[in-house]
């Protein structure tokens, strides 16, 4: 099922007395219970276009629907509110808040959602770090955890408002073979439970995960003909 859609998104920047075009004229649907992989070298315009797609960045031109909600003429606290409800966001350097315990980051996002009872926070930041492999670790601090162990906190608190879309940006890119595999299979998880899940990298190993791989290039986007391999 369509979750989210993009209809003729532009994107350009300048610098100095030059204009990069980051994202150029894309239209492109994304679906729940799949894995997306953008790949492209750097300065392709992937991380630009996902932020469009979380609404971190307005487009110059162009629609972002998200779950049949057509974002363009909405206000930016309108727009707060479908990001903060229906996407979950995960980075490369997990920007995890060292001075709180692992459930206290992942309850984050539900301060600002309503829906969320503030005494069910901490009971669902514990579960949710349960499910991604962590219920020992729920009282400790990032910087005594592993570099895979953050991403696991940073996919749990991700997944704190229950959204339907999970964007990730190069979410292995700080971690060893058996992290990356970790985290990987969560997202295999993920899919499973019906989340749309959108991953810019440059690592191709990932691409093996992916139900359709796109490669950008000089914000201009291309499928790239894919089997998965490993649907869970």
């Amino acid at each position: 099922m369509e979750v989210l859609k993009v209809v003729h998104v532009d994107k350009n920047y300048r610098m100095k007395e030059k204009i990069i075009e980051a994202v150029k004229d894309v239209t492109m649907e994304f679906e729940t219970g799949k894995i997306y992989v953008i790949t492209g070298h750097s300065g392709s315009g992937k991380s630009t276009f996902l932020r469009i797609l979380g609404l971190l960045t307005g487009s110059d031109s162009g629609n972002v629907i998200i779950d049949k909600i057509d974002t363009k003429n909405l206000r930016d606290s309108k727009k707060a509110d479908i990001r903060n409800q229906k996407v979950g966001f995960v980075f490369q350097n997990y920007l995890l808040n060292n001075h709180l315990k692992a459930y206290e980051n992942v309850m984050i996002p539900m301060y600002i959602n309503k829906c969320i009872p503030a005494n069910t926070r901490k009971e669902r930041a514990k579960n949710l770090l349960k499910m991604v492999g962590l219920s020992e670790r729920v009282n400790h601090f990032p910087n005594q955890l592993s570099g895979g162990e953050q991403q696991r906190v940073a996919i749990a608190r991700a997944l704190a408002n229950d959204p339907k879309i999970i964007l990730a940006d190069e979410p292995t890119g700080n971690l060893d073979k058996k992290s990356e595999k970790k985290i990987l299979d969560i997202f295999l998880d993920l899919k499973a439970m019906g989340k749309c899940i959108i991953i810019v990298t440059h690592n191709e190993h990932i691409r093996t995960y992916a139900d359709q791989v796109y490669e950008m290039s000089d914000g201009e986007i291309k499928v790239v003909a894919h089997e998965n391999k490993r649907s869970s």
